[in-house]
């Protein structure tokens, strides 16, 4: 039989396609942070009918909000809230969304300048974490990845990575099977032996089909016996919550973070005055985090009199002998 059979993930990631939303969700979100350390958070959503918790969107009283419409008459869901500082605008977001969100700032005093330092995680929401990316990138691709390379060649591999997490994960929990039922004629080894084979061959456990079962034995060289058909339907259903939970997460995002002061380091694609803006998305946190940084510092005046007016009054100190000597 020489037809090409699917990959048991092309499956999932056509169901979790067919499953989301229809609509192609926008987000812009707006934080100012302030001198003193306290700040505002306003958010955008571009569909309002989705404010729901895949998105680490606020909706609670403590928010102010409203509905107001773009260039297009399309409805804008806007949600604004200040914090005292910016710890507090992160325990904030550690109880919304799927997209779990990490928010570090740290203000550092230096006599002449004060520096701030601005870091914001998106945590990644794939719950398929059997390889990590940058073992299975090449150092290479990974620095393509990290730069934002949309190169078809790296969107493959992406593509490969994401197909290889969810098949390890299946095949793990094949493996456990297949060792409970301790069947002599269902060894262990085969199945290891021939991981790759099933792999590579597009073998799909995902379907019921006659015809799929005879190929999956034909790999193995065994015959599956009702019972590990079976467990292989019960690993199937295991695993559509995990399918689910990565709905809605889809879509555009922009980060906008307004520093005080002159912007001086930043990982950010634009850089207009004090503002610093991302725009990626989702599939840039699905794999891995996604760590936005931006450091920026202000002048301290007050620093400079005082210092000119020490030196001023060490140099009336050190010629004040030499004019009494005249």
């Amino acid at each position: 039989m020489n037809k090409k059979i699917a990959y048991p993930f092309t499956l999932a990631i056509t169901f979790v396609m067919l499953t989301a939303s229809d609509c192609n969700h926008e987000q812009r979100t707006t934080t100012k942070i302030n001198n003193d350390g306290s700040c505002e958070r306003t958010v955008f959503v571009k569909n309002v009918s989705d404010t729901s918790s895949s998105f680490p969107v606020p909706t609670d009283k403590s928010w102010e909000s409203h509905i107001e419409r773009d260039s297009s008459k399309e409805e804008i869901y806007v949600a604004s809230k200040k914090f005292n500082d910016v710890n507090q605008m992160n325990n904030e977001y550690r109880r919304t969304g799927k997209v779990g969100i990490d928010i570090k700032y740290e203000k550092k005093f230096r006599w002449f300048y004060t520096y701030f330092n601005y870091q914001e995680t998106y945590k990644s929401y794939s719950p398929f974490k059997k390889i990590s990316l940058d073992s299975f990138l090449t150092k290479e691709e990974y620095a393509q990845y990290e730069k934002g390379d949309t190169s078809k060649a790296l969107k493959e591999r992406l593509d490969e990575f994401g197909m290889r997490n969810i098949f390890e994960e299946f095949y793990g929990k094949l493996i456990d099977s297949v060792k409970s039922l301790n069947d002599p004629l269902l060894p262990v080894s085969v199945f290891l032996a021939k991981k790759d084979d099933f792999f590579n061959k597009r073998v799909d456990f995902f379907k019921d089909k006659k015809d799929d079962i005879e190929d999956q034995e034909k790999i193995l060289g065994l015959k599956f016996r009702d019972k590990l058909e079976r467990q292989i339907d019960g690993i199937k259903k295991s695993l559509i919550p995990k399918f689910e939970f990565m709905n809605g997460v889809d879509g555009k995002y922009i980060n906008e973070v307004v520093m005080p002061g002159i912007i001086l380091n930043t990982n950010a694609n634009t850089i207009e005055g004090n503002k610093v803006s991302w725009k990626f998305d989702d599939k840039k946190f699905c794999a891995t985090d996604y760590t936005m940084t931006v450091e920026s510092r202000i002048a301290n005046p007050w620093a400079t009199y005082v210092t000119g007016g020490v030196l001023i009054v060490i140099v009336a100190l050190l010629m004040l002998p030499r004019l009494r000597r005249k």
